[in-house]
């Protein structure tokens, strides 16, 4: 078959590019283009959501955490509020459970609820990123299409996002009608609503059964051992992202949209037929425009149809967006084109955030506002734009300076730290020194050099810095040879990085060896 092209859009497609065996890439496009994408390399370890029977190494009563060895080369971090007390929970299926009777009210410190050589389940809420190792809790929560299962916490519930009260208690209902086992906890999805008994059922049936299997698994298991491991992307994509709203989704391999249909018929009959092979002879993504527009999603700029921009800076601590005017008149409506610039990075900056799978501490710096109803409206309209967004956040209204805090859930690498590396020129700055300084350097490292020796000298640099030192600094490096009875031979590689240059003795040469004479420690 034949999908629409980009140009011709009118659709909401799910797009499945599992050609390469490596890496699964999912993006689900709307009228507007792309609007999320998710990359998951296969065959890494410690994805979010998988379970571990884990071991106590260390107990950090200063942090209030502890650092579980779970089989990998970093010890993943449990934080205090993160343990069940009183010491971590599932009595029954973790041998070797130490009886604890603690004192007071409020959380315990992790001190007294947990003890080196422990063994606990363990659940990773956010994966490895940087030199950071994974974050774990002992909190369970396993994901259906309509439910989520807590073992550890016997409550019933739904979904914050739904909001419609009388809504709510139908879902309620609903439950309690299908009879779930009192000691544990579900909580009914968005993807719950307006579904009937028997869809509920079919949901609880299945997480009951994965439930058990990891009961047995755990109880006979040695600890630092998987426990149980997280759906790989094509199948989480359908059970987490797919809605009434998703006209068709589009696999280009035979054996994963086999495996997508059979995954749909038992949770989602309804949808098994709206998933189709892709059997085109251009590439998927290519053909929905999808390769270009992540090629946009690594620029730190971004064009507004307004004029405006937009420019994203991720940092080690936080992210910024800077909103930038652009050209307009600067005329009597003045602020109301300020108004509308800002409305319009609203919406653009959180798709952004969806798009780059921005996380953390995000600043966004918007235009001056002189109005407070300007800046209340921007916040109206950024609000209703993170609506689609799953990650959980915390948005602070907009200050008198147009600056806006807010944080959003990290759980995995960012799209930028998944795919691109660290420039070894630049080392991620983005900036190098100028040929000036470059040049200043090497003179000052090259008279160093000759202080403490004299000889032959092989400096090594890329081209460009070689071309600029041997015609603007000759004349100083003449001077240091014949200052130290010295002498420079420069070389140039490409693969060396422009602000690096390496410096070498030559000890088996000839001229060296005659210039490093007493004679040349006297200078003229």
């Amino acid at each position: 078959m034949t999908p629409l092209l980009t140009g011709e859009r009118l659709k909401r497609y799910m797009l499945m590019n599992v050609v390469d065996p490596e890496e699964i890439r999912v993006a689900i496009t709307g009228d507007e283009g792309l609007e999320e994408l998710y990359l998951e390399r296969t065959g890494k370890g410690f994805q979010a959501g998988n379970i571990y029977k884990g071991k106590v190494q260390n107990i950090e009563p200063r942090l209030q955490a502890a650092f579980i060895d779970i089989g990998g080369e970093k010890n993943a971090f449990l934080a205090a509020s993160d343990v069940i007390p009183p010491d971590g929970g599932y009595k029954g299926i973790l041998k070797k459970r130490r009886g604890r009777r603690l004192d007071g009210e409020g959380h315990p410190p992790i001190e007294k609820m947990l003890w080196k050589g422990q063994e606990l389940l363990v659940q990773i809420t956010r994966e490895s990123i940087g030199n950071k190792g994974p974050s774990v809790t002992t909190y369970i929560s396993l994901p259906g299409r309509y439910l989520v299962l807590m073992p550890a916490v016997a409550k019933r519930g739904v979904s914050k996002k739904i909001h419609d009260d009388k809504e709510r208690k139908e879902l309620r209902e609903a439950l309690e009608q299908l009879d779930p086992p009192s000691d544990l906890g579900f909580i009914i999805r968005t993807a719950g609503q307006g579904k009937g008994g028997q869809e509920l059922k079919n949901d609880l049936d299945y997480l009951m059964r994965l439930w058990k299997a990891i009961v047995r698994r755990t109880k006979t298991a040695k600890s630092a051992t998987l426990i149980y491991e997280e759906n790989d992307l094509v199948i989480r994509a359908i059970r987490d992202f797919m809605q009434e709203n998703v006209s068709e989704i589009l696999i280009d391999r035979e054996e994963e949209f086999k495996r997508a249909r059979d995954f749909l018929g038992t949770v989602m009959p309804n949808f098994k037929k709206r998933a189709k092979l892709y059997d085109s002879n251009d590439t998927l993504f290519h053909q929905f425009g999808i390769d270009q527009e992540i090629e946009k999603a690594f620029s730190r700029r971004v064009n507004l149809k307004s004029g405006g921009t937009l420019i994203i800076e991720p940092t080690e601590a936080m992210v910024t967006i800077d909103v930038n005017s652009g050209r307009f008149n600067k005329g009597d409506k003045l602020q109301e084109m300020i108004l509308q610039i800002n409305c319009e990075a609203a919406k653009m900056i959180a798709r952004q955030l969806r798009l780059r799978d921005l996380g953390g501490l995000i600043m966004l710096d918007f235009i001056d506002m002189e109005r407070t109803s300007d800046r209340r409206k921007v916040e109206k309209v950024f609000q209703d734009a993170l609506a689609p967004d799953r990650a959980r956040m915390t948005v602070l209204p907009i200050s008198p300076l147009g600056v806006m805090e807010m944080t959003r859930q990290r759980v995995r690498q960012n799209l930028r730290a998944a795919v691109l590396s660290p420039c070894p020129s630049c080392g991620g700055t983005g900036m190098t020194k100028s040929f000036e300084s470059l040049g200043l350097d090497f003179i000052r490292t090259l008279r160093q050099k000759f202080t403490e020796r004299q000889g032959v000298l092989e400096v090594t640099m890329h081209p460009k810095a070689a071309s600029y030192i041997q015609n603007i600094r000759r004349i100083d490096i003449a001077e240091l040879e014949k200052e130290y009875a010295s002498q420079v031979r420069i070389k140039t590689e490409m693969a060396v990085p422009f602000d690096t240059i390496s410096f070498n003795w030559l000890e088996n040469d000839k001229n060296g060896a005659e210039a490093r004479n007493p004679i040349a420690n006297v200078r003229p």
